[in-house]
């Protein structure tokens, strides 16, 4: 299988398996694949570290695509404390963002792929989107 012309699954039961390639050369792969992809490609990390590189990279070579990262909690569930808003804040706007797109790559570390999530109405109906020097009529909003 040449690298910058993968073979993408045709049907939800297939599977493909890529040998890892040295240095920057898998996110290289993965966007030329996005690219020939005419939907969303999801790609599943080994941890947020590694999503986070990815993010990275794919940002340099996915050219117009949208590149979404969806982080972990960075929490354990019996930790006392909450994860950092920052966080939150990321996980709200990919999923507000992944409404509206339909091409594009999703990186999601595997422990996140096990949580669950708040369906797709609570999260494009409930949210709040301001944009830096937006003025926002409170009176409107009432």
């Amino acid at each position: 299988m040449p690298l910058l012309q993968p073979t993408l699954p045709t049907s939800p039961k297939q599977r493909r398996f890529w040998i890892t390639p040295d240095g920057s050369a898998t996110s290289l792969a993965i966007a030329c694949a996005a690219q020939q992809h005419d939907g969303l490609l999801v790609v599943a990390a080994r941890d947020n570290l590694r999503a986070r590189q990815w993010e990275d990279e794919l940002a340099v070579f996915a050219g117009d695509l949208p590149v979404l990262h969806f982080p972990d909690w960075e929490t354990l569930p019996y930790d006392l404390f909450s994860p950092h808003p920052e966080i939150v804040s990321q996980r709200i706007a990919t999923l507000y963002r992944l409404s509206g797109v339909r091409r594009g790559i999703l990186i999601v570390p595997v422990s996140t792929l096990m949580q669950r999530l708040a369906p797709r109405s609570y999260i494009t109906g409930s949210g709040l989107a301001v944009h830096q020097g937006q003025t926002l009529d409170m009176e409107a909003e009432q």
